[in-house]
């Protein structure tokens, strides 16, 4: 296991300061000043909406996606921005801590040792999505593919300037790499992420039966990850959606080949008794008639395969692949209401002999497609994670860790500015729960830490430089709201404050969910005890009113980040 990943990843350095030999986490003390809602029980935020009746998010990308960015071999210099570019006037005060260790005080609790986390009977897969790599072509970040082309309006030869861009965020910026090796070395980092934030395996999204070939994204993730940790495994996903031959036989070879091409990795992962287990997004499109041919086909090949089937349409599915499979799962919709109903399904599923594989989504937003779902701030992320834990599943599926083109990336992210601060706060959320659902035990609350979610500008917002309007879906209305959400580790009194108005609540120890009407201004957000200030943060975004942003386009995202009395939390990737 690397450094990175055996120390939690985290490193508390000056603003400004060179990158460590590790995932950094900045920290500069910020100067900063509706309804509430406290957690009724240990898990989340308990909804008063009706149960969405498992309404599944839409399929995959089709073949033309992108695949994959040709990469430059010409080396460049490595790109110079500096977790201090985006930060307040306030932040003279910076905190200076050598090496956070597991203590990162950008959590509020201490990470599990790897060891526990990975001896846990319980996996926390992410689904990994290789369009979207850290870097496509290895070029400085402030002039690269994601910059130039996925975040303009004009990118890609004009492809999406009806949507105004075809992405609305990005990954942390990387350094400029070895040409030879930069993309499994970019796939290492990722993987320390993911295991710093208590992430055992991903599943990845296999699109084209080239994946089968050495060198492809599939075989550089299996690579990296042998090399990071020998614990973290990879399960391989053919993605039906992206696959589908108008022979089905044909299907049922490409589908057979990438397969095989990971039996016999050290990474892929396997259980006890040796067989490999195997998913697919959108399993349905074939019956299981078709697969069962295809799992007897690999057997006759010495590959004995658990098959964890994933479903849109899980009710109308499960009963018919209950035969055929080790387990089931579905894709799920990033709503409070659909994250609470899935809840009910491990049950009937451990009846029928089979395990369980619940999604964890965050958000759902779709510039592409001009939709979105409703996920409520971090309500959705919260809920879906009550429903794991309360539910009893035997894994997960974080949905997902870099599709950037659905905005449900629970990975680090960032926009044009690069700005290190924006898009922390699903991704260290989503550190606690999983840590709680692999250990069984809720973390104790060690460390007061604010985290804030909000979209820069209302869902009603004018977008001139868009062909349509962005609509929502999955049977939910438009909340335009600022959230602060508390992990506290005594009583404190929380603040929110933008353009003018504030909003204040008493929150007891444990967590607790402010929530204000979103309103042009930039947020502050505090948390005060015995009279006085503990943590004070600076929203990163500034919010823009119904006449919408100076671009002309809409940016439904939900943009998050987070403080604690240590200072501004913003993460780095050396």
């Amino acid at each position: 296991m690397g450094e990175r990943a055996r120390e939690r990843g985290w490193c508390v350095v000056p603003r400004n300061a060179a990158a460590l030999a590790g995932i950094g986490i900045a920290l500069v003390a910020c100067s900063s000043s509706g309804t509430a809602t406290v957690d009724a029980g240990p898990h989340g935020v308990v909804h008063d909406g009706g149960v969405d009746a498992h309404a599944l998010g839409d399929a995959r990308p089709s073949k033309d996606a992108h695949d994959a960015r040709p990469a430059s071999d010409a080396p460049s210099v490595k790109d110079a921005h500096s977790p201090g570019d985006t930060m307040t006037e306030s932040s003279a005060k910076d905190a200076s801590i050598a090496d956070a260790g597991p203590d990162n005080p950008c959590l509020p609790f201490t990470m599990p040792a790897a060891d526990a986390l990975f001896g846990s009977s319980k996996k926390v897969f992410a689904h990994y999505f290789y369009p979207f790599p850290l870097s496509e072509d290895n070029q400085p970040s402030a002039t690269d593919y994601y910059n130039e082309q996925y975040l303009t309006t004009t990118g890609e030869s004009d492809k999406w300037i009806k949507q105004g861009g075809y992405l609305r965020q990005r990954p942390l910026p990387v350094p400029i790499g070895a040409p030879a090796t930069y993309q499994i070395d970019n796939m290492k980092r990722e993987v320390e992420l993911a295991i710093a934030g208590g992430i055992t395996g991903f599943t990845i999204d296999v699109l084209g039966a080239s994946q089968a070939n050495a060198g492809s994204q599939l075989a550089n993730l299996l690579t990296a990850a042998a090399a990071v940790d020998s614990r973290f495994r990879i399960v391989v996903m053919p993605d039906l959606s992206a696959l589908s031959e108008a022979d089905a036989g044909g299907e049922a070879s490409e589908v057979e080949a990438i397969i095989a091409s990971v039996a016999s990795s050290p990474a892929a992962y396997r259980l006890g008794d040796g067989r490999l287990v195997v998913s697919s997004f959108y399993a349905e499109l074939q019956p299981p008639s078709w697969w069962t041919t295809v799992l007897q086909n690999l057997a006759g090949r010495g590959i004995n395969v658990a098959f964890v089937p994933v479903f849109l349409n899980y009710a109308a599915n499960q009963a018919a692949f209950t035969p055929i499979s080790y387990g089931l799962s579905l894709w799920g919709t990033a709503t409070p209401g659909a994250a609470t109903s899935t809840q009910a399904l491990p049950g009937p599923a451990h009846t029928a002999g089979e395990i369980f594989m619940m999604p964890i989504l965050s958000q759902q937003y779709r510039p592409k497609d001009f939709l979105y779902w409703e996920s409520g701030n971090s309500e959705t992320l919260r809920d879906a994670w009550t429903s794991a834990i309360q539910g009893g599943a035997d894994w997960t599926q974080i949905v997902t860790w870099s599709d950037f083109s659905e905005s449900g990336e629970i990975e680090p992210f960032t926009d044009s500015t690069l700005a290190p601060d924006i898009g922390t706060g699903y991704y260290d959320v989503n550190a606690y729960y999983a840590s709680w659902f692999l250990t069984g035990q809720a973390p104790t609350i060690t460390n007061d830490v604010l985290y804030y979610f909000y979209r820069r500008e209302p869902t009603s917002a004018v977008a001139p430089a868009q062909a349509q309007a962005t609509t929502v879906q999955g049977g939910t209305v438009a909340e335009n709201d600022i959230e602060l959400l508390a992990f506290l580790k005594a009583p404190g009194t929380l603040t929110i404050t933008v353009g003018g108005q504030t909003s204040t609540q008493a929150a007891p120890a444990g967590i607790t969910s402010l929530k204000m009407a979103l309103q042009p201004g930039t947020p502050t957000f505090t948390l005060a005890r015995g009279g006085a200030s503990i943590v004070s943060l600076q929203g990163g975004i500034e919010i823009y009113g119904d006449g919408g942003l100076p671009s002309g386009v809409l940016d439904l995202t939900y943009w998050s980040g987070s403080a604690s009395a240590s200072g501004t939390c913003a993460l780095t990737v050396p």
